[in-house]
């Protein structure tokens, strides 16, 4: 029976949308050979900076769930007294009875799922080559009598099969992963979808959003190397969950600036709308965390945030084989030079003429400005209600 099982998972386990997908229907197969199945967790090591495992949860009745493994979680005490910490260490199967004169509940996640109804618990190490931590299965029985000597004998020899798929997924989630942290979630999902040729783009109407962090070179001269890390990566974050939270994609870093766009997919006014609420909540995260600093005595964090709309090419760009997924065109470089004029204007917040007529928002002049390389004069606004934060 395991060879069924076994050339199912070789020829159509990796054809699934998700890893929890196909643990449904593993564990479906597997209750059609025979496994008296109530419940299977499928465990994926990644590749990411915040994740380190995803687990996906099959129970008889229920549809698959996926929860994501944080790595402080996985280093917890809970995890590192728990089975699946075990088998992670030992890479040998553990099998555990839950009722009757063999039960033994050595671990405190064995009660739980005793009192779930599982009678028989067994977890098998995946081994998914190198490059990765490997993966966990674990099954669990609710027959009375667990699990029989042929039912474990059938898990055991479709393992290697199992692991050769779970490697796929792991892979999957990974790339996906990565590039998200990368290049942002857009570009991840253009790349993925086959646009890697350079120069393949588009041209899209959007939001520029630009930011600079006041002071870098100052503060890079006079800060140690870990203070100045400190510094940046608080100030990205904050910048990143800004940005990310009104529906924007931050596309780069450079050196102390931040890049992203709000895509103009409904109208002008929506893009404008919510980068002009980033831009404000950034300089609100900012004044908290810059309230916390003065207690350490640490030098506070400010920066210029300049928006503007119009035209940009969005795609690859550079070499054929080392690429950039992002925008450039007029509308870019004016943005740069608008977030210039942040600490000579006093404000935190300036907007092109284009970006604060479609924010429909009360807005000050600042009176009309002349940039190089650019030709004419371009009127710039602030918010009327901009948080007036020392730039």
């Amino acid at each position: 029976m395991h060879a069924s099982v076994t050339n199912w998972l070789l020829n159509q386990g990796c054809s699934f949308e998700s890893p929890s997908a196909f643990l449904e229907s593993t564990a479906q197969r597997l209750i059609d050979a025979g496994i008296p199945l109530f419940r299977m967790t499928l465990t994926l090591s990644q590749l990411h900076p915040v994740f380190r495992a995803a687990t996906c949860e099959w129970m008889r009745g229920e549809a698959a769930t996926e929860i994501a493994r944080r790595r402080d979680l996985m280093t917890s005490r809970v995890f590192s007294h728990s089975p699946i910490a075990q088998v992670m260490r030992t890479r040998e199967p553990l099998r555990r009875r839950l009722v009757g004169p063999e039960a033994e509940f050595d671990f405190p996640v064995l009660e739980e799922l005793r009192d779930k109804g599982l009678s028989d618990y067994y977890v098998a190490p995946l081994d998914m080559g190198p490059g990765l931590q490997g993966g966990i299965a674990t099954y669990g029985t609710d027959h009375p009598g667990g699990f029989e000597p042929h039912h474990l004998r059938l898990l055991h020899a479709i393992t290697p099969a199992l692991a050769l798929v779970g490697q796929v997924y792991s892979g999957r989630r990974s790339i996906e992963g990565l590039l998200n942290t990368y290049v942002g979630e857009e570009p991840a999902r253009r790349i993925l979808a086959g646009e890697v040729v350079q120069g393949v783009g588009h041209t899209v109407r959007a939001l520029v959003w630009w930011c600079d962090l006041r002071g870098f070179t100052s503060l890079s001269e006079t800060l140690a190397r870990d203070e100045m890390l400190g510094l940046l990566n608080a100030y990205f974050s904050a910048a990143v969950e800004s940005v990310t939270e009104a529906g924007g994609d931050v596309l780069k870093f450079m050196g102390d600036a931040v890049l992203a766009i709000f895509r103009c997919d409904k109208d002008d006014c929506d893009a404008a709308t919510r980068a002009l609420a980033a831009a404000h909540a950034l300089v609100a995260r900012l004044d908290t965390l810059n309230g916390e600093r003065s207690g350490a005595n640490d030098p506070e964090i400010r920066c210029g945030i300049a928006l503007h709309l119009g035209q940009v090419m969005y795609g690859n760009i550079g070499a054929p084989e080392r690429l950039d997924f992002t925008v450039i065109g007029p509308t870019v470089n004016l943005a740069n030079r608008l977030a210039q004029l942040c600490r000579p204007l006093g404000e935190p917040i300036v907007l092109s003429e284009e970006a604060a007529g479609a924010a429909e928002s009360r807005m000050r002049p600042l009176g009309k400005h002349t940039f190089k390389g650019i030709t004419g004069a371009c009127e710039v606004f602030a918010p009327a209600e901009s948080i007036l934060s020392p730039v």
